[in-house]
């Protein structure tokens, strides 16, 4: 065989060996979520008092919506209250805020910017002015929408012995676009195939950027303190290391607008996978340091990390195994024709998986055939999102637009 066919095949086999117990890994946890969700078991009785803790950056339009939905929780008014931190903001997202009774926290720091940054400086003063006010703390984006009983499931979950716990996102602007269509696919798929086999296994998932509580106590002495472009993921990295658990809270159901461009798609997609790369060299050896003494939650944290290069890796051995092919004297002439194949079965392949996990959560499928049939694209944009962020992991947080007006009324009457 030539030197292009031999380097090749190692290349081959040298990503092979990284990749496959990562995707065994993956089969195994996925598998456990065609079970039925397990229910939360209360073993504590309190109404944990919260802080709703609401990032905004040129958020007028749509914050008003998220206060509104806020006001009519179906939880004791006395056991919350809701902060918006206001970042860099330029509009009238402050005054917005504060005339619909929130307490608002104005924050002007051109050099440190994104949310990561926003919650270090917001917990952290709430928590000083406020000092054993709140058992608990809720984040939310400015452009959310909640449910009624969202803070009542939140509490129950932070009553089931849980320390951390994720809510149930569902897409707001479900079918403004194409891409929000398959975005609202993939949130559930999450939820179906990540949260909920985790929760079965006695491991911990990581938190999603929004809709989400964690106990005050569950904070170290530094409180909210994280360094990359994905602070959910950071923050939940340090919560697993110290033997916490993040719990799926399901029936804490929140609404996300999502991006309706296939551009704003392409730059959100990449800024979190350059910031699951900036994760590995900040935490593996910590991570491996915890399961090291027994942290089973810390291995398949482990894995979580791991597999975003895997991600970008896995399009290298797909194009090697191609060359492959076009350099084999007996195989090369119909190498196109296995391209074409392999192509059609996996597509074919994350349709399934879409319309099953559309299936096993209950949603109709029909309004989402345009998201069911374009899913892969979401799929594998995203394996090439994650070979870019593994050249070159680096990228400035640049904030989405907001402006779908839906309320929680339009929703969910």
């Amino acid at each position: 065989m030539s030197i292009g066919f031999e380097i090749l095949k190692w290349i081959t086999i040298l990503i092979t060996v990284y990749t496959a117990p990562l995707m065994v890994w993956m089969a195994v946890t996925g598998a456990a979520g065609l079970r039925k969700p397990k229910k939360l078991e209360r073993v504590e009785h309190k109404a944990n008092r919260f802080a709703v803790v609401i990032c905004a950056r040129n958020e007028e339009q749509v914050i008003g919506n998220l206060l509104k939905s806020l006001e009519g929780q179906d939880y004791p008014e006395e056991a919350y209250r809701i902060f918006v931190v206001a970042d860099n903001c330029t509009d009238g997202t402050a005054e917005k805020a504060r005339r619909m009774g929130a307490i608002v926290y104005q924050r002007f720091d051109p050099k440190r910017k994104g949310k990561g940054a926003a919650l270090h400086w917001g917990i952290n003063r709430i928590l000083a002015e406020y000092p054993e006010t709140f058992d608990s703390i809720c984040i939310f984006d400015a452009d959310n929408l909640v449910s009624r009983s969202f803070l009542k499931e939140m509490n129950l979950a932070l009553c089931s012995g849980a320390q951390i716990a994720q809510g149930y996102r569902v897409g707001k602007n479900i079918h403004d676009s194409w891409v929000s269509e398959v975005y609202s696919i993939y949130w559930l798929m999450l939820m179906r195939f990540y949260y909920l086999p985790r929760h079965h296994m006695g491991i911990s998932g990581v938190v999603g950027g929004t809709g989400f509580a964690f106990k005050v106590s569950a904070l170290g002495e530094e409180g909210w303190t994280t360094y990359s472009l994905t602070e959910d993921v950071e923050f939940s990295i340090q919560q697993v290391c110290a033997g916490h658990t993040v719990v799926p809270a399901r029936k804490a159901v929140f609404y996300d607008e999502q991006p309706i461009s296939f551009r704003a798609s392409v730059s959100q997609r990449f800024r979190w996978m350059a910031g699951g790369m900036q994760c590995i060299p900040l935490y593996l050896k910590k991570i491996i340091k915890a399961a090291g003494n027994g942290n089973k939650k810390a291995l398949d944290l482990a894995w979580y990390v791991l597999v975003i290069p895997a991600n970008g890796l896995a399009l290298v051995l797909n194009l090697a195994s191609f060359g492959m092919m076009l350099l084999h004297p007996a195989l090369s002439e119909f190498a196109a024709l296995f391209l074409l194949v392999g192509l059609a079965f996996t597509w074919a392949g994350f349709t399934v998986v879409a319309a099953g996990t559309l299936f096993l959560e209950k949603q109709e499928l029909r309004p989402m055939l345009r998201g069911i049939l374009l899913y892969p694209v979401f799929i594998f944009s995203m394996a090439a999102l994650s070979f870019a962020a593994l050249i070159r992991p680096k990228t400035e947080w640049t904030p989405i637009a907001h402006v779908s007006q839906y309320t929680i009324e339009d929703i969910e009457n």
